[in-house]
């Protein structure tokens, strides 16, 4: 539990916060909300289907993104990475966050 208050607070390494929570926590989120979505929605269950597929994976992209944010903005967290990765890790996580949400 300490380590999503972590990332929330952005004292969370960037390169940590990035791949772990962005990469492979938001691929793990997204594609189990969105399988979910479909077996309820095949299934006729509209109101389910829309909770699984966007009440949980929409409030994962938005907490993860802020925590990218910050941990970029952190000096201690971005200490080992160059600006202009750490630019690039929160533009591609803020797009794909943008990306997975809408569709």
């Amino acid at each position: 539990m300490s380590d999503i208050r972590n990332l929330h607070t952005g004292t969370v390494s960037l390169e940590r916060a990035f791949w772990n929570w962005a990469i492979a926590g938001g691929l793990i989120v997204n594609l189990l909300t969105t399988f979910g979505f479909l077996v309820l929605t095949s299934t006729d269950n509209t109101i389910a289907a829309l909770i699984i597929g966007y009440g949980i994976s929409i409030p994962y992209n938005i907490w993860v993104t802020i925590g990218v944010v910050r941990s970029a903005a952190n000096p201690e967290a971005s200490a080992n990475v160059p600006s202009n990765r750490a630019r690039a890790f929160v533009a591609i996580t803020i797009l794909g966050a943008l990306i997975l949400s809408l569709t």
